[in-house]
């Protein structure tokens, strides 16, 4: 037994190539089992945890929604009793009968028992000192048990109306004992008395609904409302989690998210928010543990965990035998090979590294391959390549020494004459930013070939194409005596649209001259290059022949002197759609110049312009943008003339906007300023109006409204109001003056528009403004 170990052993420690194999198909094995446990692990998790927020959501919505009908039946119980005509005469008259109280601590009585959810009911009598409890029939201020109510209600602003307060009631009679309560407080008087009519709910009997849902799997259940007070909670909470619990939660949304409390376990956190009759807003919140939900998901992975494992070991033994087939063939190959080359084998090499040896016999022999053939290609390519672009660059050679270079290099030699054709990249300047020098230089060369493949079928002697670096491409085409290379229009027309379709590259084609010999080449070529720079009038994507270029050269041209003087007018009075259909007008004249007269041309039109613009502005120097050298590199870099008129368009445009709006600016605020003067001045004038002040100003009242609206963002009318209400609030406090003469003293037409806006700006009456602010 021990010997069979062995050889097993050996046989493996021989063949580490089979050993790789099994570790390669284990690991594979390995990783798609652990991502595939991971994965359904963690999708049953997430999906169980969903499906139980929503489901706790909208158990959470439901109870919130019944138990604010209960919370809102008692409060409308509420105001239905404090408006009872003999409760509310009651607790505002300042005597009283015994008959009087009995009869009313009996309807208190009535009120506690027709409602189930009151725990006590009480009226209080600030006149008397007194109050009517359900439970302790008379009491006065001094002695009675609930101080906290008559607390608050002296501590109450004068704007509360009802109100709810959750709290702790200490029950009388009770040795302190504590219940707890939701308390209404419904004043009978603002800033006059404290007489209320006051009724406690019991929290515990109107939260049934929320304390029979925290008794299922181990939730707790609590009620906060919007100032954060704690108004129900089925387990005991501090502050602090009172208000981690309560920043965790979205306002005003309902929900569920998980969250991890300082020293608690997570918690999946369900919240439902409600509005109580308007008074109150209350967040009902629901934390259930996370380990209670994923009891049950736990012990389904434990068991998924034992069954991957027995998968894994059947898996194992299936890897082991398919290794074995994968590697017979493999170890025969190598055999083989190592018989082959046992020349080249190193001391020492055997089976041992079997597939090291075998890639490098065969990296080796496709290395040695690949170095001839490419060697011998490459040194021939750039032989030509480097000849033509030197001939057409410039190079001195006679006749006889380039047809030698052409039949060494295995050039065909035209049978006559020659002409050049260049292709011009378009947009050369977003060219060169989107693409490195390497990805330049190997979308010209596809040019080329394109070039090429597009054009030799139409001819029999071989079409030259030659990449000339930067941004074009050459092509030599043979031409018979007094052809050009516009002989190939069509051709050439195709060429053009295949390299834009199949690169997306834009280029412009210009169409040499005949060329009788092959000295004649350099000149030829310089010629055509400089044909191309017609591109500049005539556009991107240009086809051009001679007939482009034949006219003779001309004088500059120089506006006349009417147009001339519009366009000055217009920059004057910074009036950019004049300015610009003057420039269409000169610019027109311009395209029908040769590309040289065309471009000094408008570098001149440009600088007297320049000089204009300076004149408005009154500044020394105008921005980098009007220099000379801005307006070069803009030709440069737009290459046509649409595109740099264009953007001079646009610098005059932006410019002459600035020039008028800095105008506008000053004469605007010059007015406001003006009507704001006019209105202080004629406050106390009940005439003051926006028809006063245009009249004054010698405007339309349209226009006065408009441009003081657009100014300051409010109306005239709002400025008039907003200052006659400041002075007449200083005059209420500084002095006891009835209120009326103040209000028409300050040109109120009426008491009653006074009031409304008084009311509306300050929120009180006028009467309680003064009372409160002299105090």
């Amino acid at each position: 037994m021990p010997k069979f170990k062995l050889s097993r052993l050996y046989f493996v420690k021989q063949r580490p190539t089979f050993l790789k194999i099994i570790i390669y198909f284990v690991s594979a094995n390995v990783i798609v089992l652990a991502v595939s446990f991971i994965a359904l692990f963690s999708l049953s998790s997430q999906t169980l945890l969903k499906e139980i927020g929503d489901h706790s959501e909208s158990l959470l919505v439901n109870g919130a929604k019944n138990t604010a009908q209960l919370m809102e039946w008692s409060i409308n119980y509420a105001y239905s009793s404090s408006s009872d005509v003999q409760i509310e005469a009651y607790a505002l008259s300042e005597q009283h009968s015994d008959l009087d109280t009995y009869a009313v601590w009996s309807r208190l009585m009535n009120i506690k028992n027709g409602n189930p959810s009151i725990d006590s009911v009480y009226l209080i009598n600030d006149y008397t000192q007194q109050i009517i409890d359900s439970r302790l029939g008379m009491n006065e201020f001094a002695s009675f048990y609930d101080q906290e109510v008559l607390t608050r209600l002296r501590t109450r602003k004068l704007t509360d109306g009802a109100f709810l307060i959750p709290r702790n009631l200490v029950l009388p009679l009770e040795s302190g004992q504590e219940k707890k309560v939701i308390t209404a407080i419904v004043p009978y008087e603002t800033g006059k008395s404290i007489s209320a009519f006051v009724l406690n709910v019991d929290a515990d009997k109107i939260m049934t609904l929320l304390q029979n849902n925290s008794n299922v799997l181990e939730t707790s259940v609590f009620v906060l409302n919007d100032k954060k007070e704690l108004v129900f909670s089925s387990v005991k909470l501090d502050a602090g989690q009172i208000q981690e619990f309560s920043r965790a939660v979205e306002k005003n949304a309902n929900g569920w998210k998980i969250i991890k409390p300082q020293n608690l376990p997570e918690q999946m956190l369900v919240y439902a928010n409600t509005s109580i009759n308007g008074i109150q807003n209350w967040k009902f919140i629901e934390a259930i543990p996370k380990s209670v939900i994923l009891n049950k998901i736990t012990w389904l992975r434990n068991l998924t965990l034992l069954l991957f494992a027995g998968l894994f070991a059947a898996s194992l033994w299936v890897i082991i035998l398919l290794s074995k087939r994968v590697y017979s063939p493999i170890q025969e190959l190598v055999h083989n090979v190592m018989e082959q080359h046992k020349a080249e084998q190193l001391d020492g090499q055997n089976e041992a590294n079997e597939l090291v040896y075998l890639s490098q016999v065969f990296v080796s022999q496709n290395e040695r391959i690949h170095e001839l053939t490419e060697h011998g290609r490459k040194d021939k390519f750039l032989a030509k390549e480097r000849f033509l672009r030197d001939l057409l660059g410039g190079t001195t050679l006679s006749a006889a020494e380039i047809r030698n270079t052409f039949k060494e290099l295995g050039i065909e030699l035209p049978g006559g004459g020659v002409s050049v054709a260049i292709f011009r990249i378009d947009q050369f300047t977003g060219f060169t930013g989107r693409y490195s020098d390497k990805d330049q230089r190997l979308l010209r060369f596809a040019m080329a070939n394109i070039i090429q493949e597009s054009l030799q079928p139409d001819t029999v002697t071989q079409i030259l194409t030659v990449d000339m670096g930067k941004d074009h491409v050459a092509v030599l085409l043979p031409a018979g005596r007094g052809q050009s290379a516009a002989a190939y229009l069509d051709k050439l027309q195709q060429s053009q649209r295949l390299v834009g379709q199949f690169l997306s590259i834009g280029t412009t084609v210009a169409c040499g001259k005949y060329l009788e010999g092959l000295n004649e080449l350099h000149e030829g070529y310089m010629e055509t290059y400089e044909m191309t720079q017609e591109r500049f009038r005539l556009g991107q994507g240009a086809f051009i022949t001679g007939e482009h270029t034949d006219a003779s050269p001309g004088e500059l041209y120089h506006m006349p002197l009417e147009l001339e003087r519009q366009m000055m007018q217009a920059i004057h009075r910074a009036d950019a759609p004049a300015f610009l259909d003057s420039l269409d007008t000169a610019i027109a004249a311009l395209r029908e110049r040769p590309y040289f007269e065309c471009k000094m041309s408008l570098i001149t039109l440009f600088m007297t312009i320049r000089r204009s613009m300076q004149e408005i502005a009154h500044q020394p120097a105008l921005p980098s943008s009007w220099s000379l050298t801005s307006v070069e590199n803009q030709i440069m870099k737009l290459e046509t003339l649409e595109a740099v008129i264009g953007w001079m368009a646009e610098v005059s445009a932006k410019f002459l906007h600035e020039v008028a709006a800095v105008r506008s600016i000053s004469r605007n605020a010059g007015l406001v300023g003006q009507v704001e003067q006019l209105i202080e001045a004629h406050l106390t004038d009940a005439n003051l109006s926006v028809k006063m002040l245009s009249d004054e100003l010698g405007l339309s009242v349209n226009y006065i409204r408009n441009l003081y609206k657009n100014e300051t963002n409010r109306s005239i009318t709002e400025t008039i109001s907003e200052q006659r209400l400041s002075m007449i609030c200083e005059e209420l406090v500084s002095s006891e003056a009835p209120i009326e003469p103040i209000v028409l003293k300050y040109g109120f037409a009426s008491l009653n528009t006074f009031y409304i806006a008084f009311k509306k700006r300050y929120g009180v009456t006028p009467a309680v403004y003064r009372k409160v602010n002299q105090k």
